[in-house]
């Protein structure tokens, strides 16, 4: 009988434990999938996202992220317009493009929160300062926007667009310019600049936001606008988690790279080492991009040069909600 009785309550525990078990797990708040698509190939600028993803900040604040790689770097914005993204990383310049022409985007965030851009030639081309460009050609990739930015930067010290010679070398700009093809092109300060350096050669660069071109945010976090109400909370979290990211990889730095050397071990090398160095001191700090000043300047900048037909107060193109 003591037997029986004792089964009866092993049996009785054990319903109860499992009861209790499966109470907690239909109480227990669903984790929330965001998905991220990048502006380009993985690279240094993006750290503080891998970072944020293999240190549990994202899962901390209940979500899960998918990074994805675009096929071309004009398919984010459009991607999250059409909602087959959630988030989408891109310079400012292409959000404001975008936005013109009528994609249903707002920003939310920042990863870099200055500018990259600017014109890279070499000491052996005898170029010290931008207005020895004047008579020289230089390369670019991306029309209408490159031609307009470098055509701004020479005219602030009198170099006129007759005086120049604009050549659409496609990708292969560092190979143009160091094969002497052209005299500058346009380049990354993060990128290109370090490039050179490690290919033996010394370079001359000069800052597009030195010379007449706003400061910009170079990449912004852009939804569908839908978003804000019927996902509100996971951008929060989103924002959330990448500025400890951010942070993280501010405060530890040698660490948050191995972080992400352990993600992607295939840009283990000296060139994204050199990126990254030269990228640690322009992340957007807690993923701000709301100084208004930067919003009216290149919007304007963009309207007075053609390439956006219409200007949007600030509180369609941005929210600080998330922040």
């Amino acid at each position: 009988m003591k037997k029986i009785f004792a089964i009866s309550i092993a049996i009785s525990l054990l319903c109860a434990a499992i009861a209790i078990s499966l109470l907690l797990w239909l109480s227990a708040p669903a984790i929330s999938k965001i998905s991220v698509i990048l502006d380009f190939f993985a690279n240094p600028n993006h750290v503080p996202i891998y970072v944020a993803v293999e240190k549990g900040f994202f899962a901390a604040e209940g979500i899960e992220v998918e990074i994805l790689i675009p096929a071309n770097p004009s398919d984010p914005v459009k991607l999250a317009a059409v909602r087959t993204v959630d988030v989408a990383l891109t310079p400012q310049i292409n959000f404001l493009i975008a936005k013109a022409a009528d994609l249903p985007l707002i920003a939310i965030g920042a990863l870099i929160e200055t500018s990259l851009g600017g014109l890279l030639s070499l000491k052996e081309y005898e170029i010290e300062e931008l207005s020895d460009l004047r008579g020289k050609r230089i390369g670019y990739s991306l029309a209408p926007l490159e031609p307009i930015l470098w055509r701004t930067m020479l005219a602030s010290v009198d170099v006129g667009s007759d005086e120049i010679e604009l050549i659409n070398v496609g990708f292969n700009t560092v190979l143009s310019l160091l094969s002497h093809n052209v005299d500058a092109i346009g380049a990354f300060r993060n990128f290109e600049l370090p490039q050179v350096e490690l290919l033996g050669h010394e370079p001359v660069y000069f800052p597009q936001e030195d010379y007449g071109v706003p400061e910009t945010y170079e990449i912004l976090l852009a939804v569908n606008q839908k978003l804000l109400e019927e996902r509100s909370g996971e951008l929060r979290a989103f924002i959330a988690g990448l500025a400890q990211g951010i942070a993280y990889t501010m405060e530890h730095p040698q660490e948050a790279f191995e972080v992400f050397l352990h993600a992607r071990p295939d840009l283990d090398d000296e060139l994204n080492r050199r990126a990254y160095a030269a990228t640690l001191p322009l992340y957007a700090e807690r993923a701000r991009h709301d100084a208004p000043q930067k919003w009216e300047s290149m919007q304007g900048y963009l309207f007075q040069n053609g390439l956006i037909d219409k200007l949007f107060p600030l509180e369609e193109l941005y929210t600080n909600e998330f922040l």
